[in-house]
């Protein structure tokens, strides 16, 4: 993941997914990495995965405190129907 940071501007702005957060349509960047890198980490339970996710989504992204647990719910959906979703593929 840390070689996959985007090599430009351009590059940053193709890696933008839109998800609903507090009911707001918002731009998270590498959002499908950040879900892949923690998938990886072997992490057991939800607040773990919760915790996870934020911490790496702040990397590239602004999440401001008083909207963090928002943030975190969103991404903990978008999480599991990333994961729910690579169950089914063979």
């Amino acid at each position: 993941m840390e070689n996959d940071k985007p090599c430009c501007p351009a590059d940053a702005l193709r890696r933008i997914r839109q998800i609903k957060i507090n009911g707001i349509m918002t731009g998270i960047t590498m959002l499908d990495e950040c879900i892949a890198y923690v998938g990886n980490q072997n992490c057991c339970t939800d607040t773990e995965i919760r915790a996870a996710l934020v911490k790496r989504i702040s990397i590239y992204n602004y999440i401001p405190k008083s909207v963090e647990g928002q943030y975190a719910d969103a991404l903990m959906d978008e999480y599991r129907k990333n994961r729910s979703g690579q169950e089914r593929k063979p």
